[in-house]
C-alpha cells in the first residue's frame, strides 16, 4: 500500500459522505454493525460513543477500510473504571493490506478513553489475524452458532433441529403467538422482561431504555430490525430484538421470555424460532446468535443454541488490555456488582 495515496478520518460527516453505507452493503464481510444506522442508534444512548476511524483515498475520498467501535460506560461516578470499547464485524477492509494502518489509528485514538478493547468477530478474520498480533491484540477462541435460513419450508428449519425442540416449538404454537410490533407500550412490556431477565440472572448492566426505543423508531422503522413478540391470552410473554443486514442476516441481540411462568409456551424458544422464522421469510442467509461462549468453559446457553440446528463457527475475538491498573480494578469492580446484584 503506498501511504500517500490514503489518508485517514474520524470525522464521521465525512466518512458518510464518502459513500460509508454503499462501502459496508457492498462488502462481502458487511454486517448490520458496522453500518451508519448503526454510529446514529449508539449516538443516542447515555454512556455510548460510537466512534469511527476510515481509510480513505485522497484522490476521491474513497472509502477502502472502516471500522465503527463504540465507547460503554456506566453513567455514574465510576464510570471510568467500566469504559471499554466494543467492535462488532469490523474492521472492513478493500484489501488486506489495509489492515495494520486502520488498526494501528484505531489503537491510537481509543487508548486513552478505554481501558480495553475487544473485537466482536461476525466473519472469519483469520486472514487479518497476523495484523492483529502485530499491533498488540490478543486472540481469544469464541464459539457462536449460524442458522440457515435460506431454506424453503418451515418443515426444513424445525426438520435440522434437536426433536426436541421442534416438538416445543409446534406445543408452544398451539396457545401463543408471534407477532412484529413497533407498539411503545410493547416495547416497555419488552424492556420490563429484560431488566427482570438481567436483574435475576444475567448480572450485566443493560442499556437503557431509550436504546430500545431508538432502535423501534430510527432501525426497525427502516427495516434494519425487528421487534418480534410472543403473546399468549393477550400478555407478552416473549420477545426478541433483531437487527438486519439486508440480504444477509438477522442477529440475535437481547432475548427475554417468562420462562418460568409458562412453561407450556415456551417463550425464549419461541422467541428464537420468530427470528429464524423471519430470517426465512425475508430470504436472508443465515441467523447470528452473536456468540455461544468460549470452547473450554461450560456454557449452559451454548447447550441451548446448539439445538436449533446451526453450524458452530469458531471465529474468535482480538482483545487489548489498554490500561493494566484501572483494568484490575474495573474487573474487581465487576465482581463487586455481580455480587451486590445477587
Amino acid at each position: 500500500m503506498k501511504e500517500d495515496e490514503f489518508f485517514i478520518s474520524t470525522d464521521a460527516e465525512l466518512i458518510r459522505k464518502s459513500g460509508w453505507r454503499e462501502f459496508v452493503l457492498s462488502h462481502p464481510d458487511g454486517n448490520f454493525f458496522q453500518l451508519p444506522e448503526a454510529f446514529d442508534l449508539f449516538k443516542k444512548v447515555p454512556g455510548y460513543t460510537p466512534q469511527m476511524v476510515a481509510l480513505l483515498r485522497k484522490q476521491n475520498n474513497e472509502v477502502c477500510g472502516l471500522l465503527l467501535s463504540v465507547l460503554q460506560q456506566e453513567p455514574a461516578f465510576y464510570g471510568f473504571l467500566t469504559a471499554r470499547s466494543i467492535v462488532w464485524g469490523g474492521p472492513l477492509l478493500k484489501e488486506t493490506s489495509h489492515a495494520d494502518v486502520v488498526l494501528s489509528a484505531y489503537k491510537n485514538s481509543i487508548r486513552k478513553t478505554a481501558i480495553y478493547s475487544q473485537f466482536r468477530n461476525v466473519f472469519d478474520c483469520s486472514h487479518l489475524k497476523a495484523s492483529f498480533l502485530k499491533q498488540g491484540f490478543r486472540y481469544a477462541e469464541h464459539l457462536n452458532f449460524h442458522v440457515h435460513t435460506r431454506v424453503s419450508g418451515s418443515d426444513l428449519l424445525l426438520g435440522a433441529m434437536s426433536k426436541s425442540k421442534a416438538r416445543q416449538i409446534r406445543k408452544g404454537l398451539s396457545s401463543a403467538s408471534i407477532e412484529e410490533s413497533t407498539n411503545p407500550a410493547d416495547t416497555d412490556t419488552f424492556y420490563e422482561l429484560l431488566r427482570k431477565l438481567y436483574r435475576e440472572k444475567v448480572n450485566k448492566p443493560l442499556p437503557p431504555k431509550i436504546f430500545f426505543d431508538t432502535f423501534r423508531d430510527e432501525i426497525a422503522a427502516k427495516g434494519l430490525g425487528k421487534f418480534l413478540l410472543v403473546r399468549h391470552e393477550g400478555k407478552i410473554i416473549g420477545g426478541i430484538m433483531c437487527p438486519v443486514f439486508p440480504g444477509k442476516a438477522i442477529y440475535e441481540w437481547y432475548i427475554a421470555g417468562l420462562d418460568k411462568e409458562f412453561k407450556e409456551q415456551y417463550p425464549s424458544i419461541l422467541a428464537t424460532w420468530a427470528a429464524l422464522a423471519c430470517g426465512q421469510k425475508e430470504g436472508l442467509m443465515h441467523f447470528d446468535f452473536l456468540g455461544a461462549g468460549k470452547p473450554d468453559a461450560d456454557y449452559g446457553v451454548r447447550d441451548f443454541k446448539a439445538k436449533f440446528g446451526g453450524e458452530e463457527v469458531n471465529f474468535g475475538r482480538f482483545e487489548m488490555i489498554h490500561r493494566p491498573v484501572l483494568m484490575k480494578i474495573g474487573t474487581l469492580g465487576l465482581k463487586l456488582y455481580k455480587f451486590i446484584r445477587r
